[in-house]
């Protein structure tokens, strides 16, 4: 059973040492310092960079600045990126025959991705859902479901791709979700945390999928034998 789960298809997703270490340097160095420098700089309290735009008009003093939202609206454009990216490569898999194999996984990403950009840039689970009177553990747990959907269509990729991407990815998010549910705080220090582990996940979902995605463009859509097929 776990033989068939590595076809040779899915063969060559995996980066060279060097470059498994370069992407690992920057799925951790290049947020890292993004956070860093929000939360040192001087000028304004960071907690209203990292909060969305509307709740940090809502419960600031001083309604409304510019970097209102900054951190939280990266976030959001790093899901419609990745949406973007995926349901692009989903198209043109879906018109090869030899990359069909790779269909469900950039479909499925890219539709979560998009999803989740949405909820993101309009407080879907956390404003909206609970006003039309559907609770947002309810709606966390539909979210769980559909991530398992997921994995579940996308296991074969991700087992042959660089999935430790993806556990910091789940680490993140995750721990952001923990935080919001279990303390569901607007102090200084708990916002930065959840907000900082929630944009750390959301560019290492990015990074899994830029970087699997390319592989698989590298490996299959450029051989000459992969083009001969599916133009026979």
């Amino acid at each position: 059973m776990l033989a068939g789960l590595f076809h040779k298809q899915y063969e060559g997703l995996t980066l060279s040492r060097s470059l498994r270490l370069w992407t690992a340097l920057c799925v951790i160095i290049l947020p890292a310092i993004l956070l860093a420098i929000v939360i040192v700089q001087p000028w304004v309290n960071p907690k209203w960079m990292f909060f969305d735009a509307l709740t940090a008009a809502e419960f600031s003093d001083d309604c409304c600045h510019i970097y209102y939202g900054f951190i939280s609206n990266l976030g959001i454009f790093l899901w419609i990126s990745t949406a973007a990216i995926a349901l692009f490569s989903a198209l043109i898999f879906f018109l090869n025959p030899r990359l069909k194999p790779f269909f469900g996984f950039a479909l499925s990403s890219g539709l979560l991705s998009a999803w989740l950009g949405l909820d993101d840039a309009f407080l879907l689970h956390e404003v909206a859902f609970p006003e039309l009177g559907v609770p947002q553990l309810f709606v966390l747990f539909i979210y769980v479901a559909l991530a398992g959907v997921y994995g579940l269509i996308s296991l074969r990729v991700i087992m042959s791709a660089e999935f430790w991407i993806l556990v910091l990815a789940a680490i993140g998010v995750g721990t952001s979700l923990g935080l919001d549910t279990l303390l569901h705080s607007i102090e200084d220090n708990i916002v930065i945390m959840e907000d900082s582990a929630k944009f750390f996940g959301i560019f290492s979902w990015f990074t899994f999928h830029a970087v699997t995605l390319a592989r698989i463009f590298l490996t299959k859509y450029s051989d000459p034998a992969a083009r001969l097929n599916s133009s026979g």
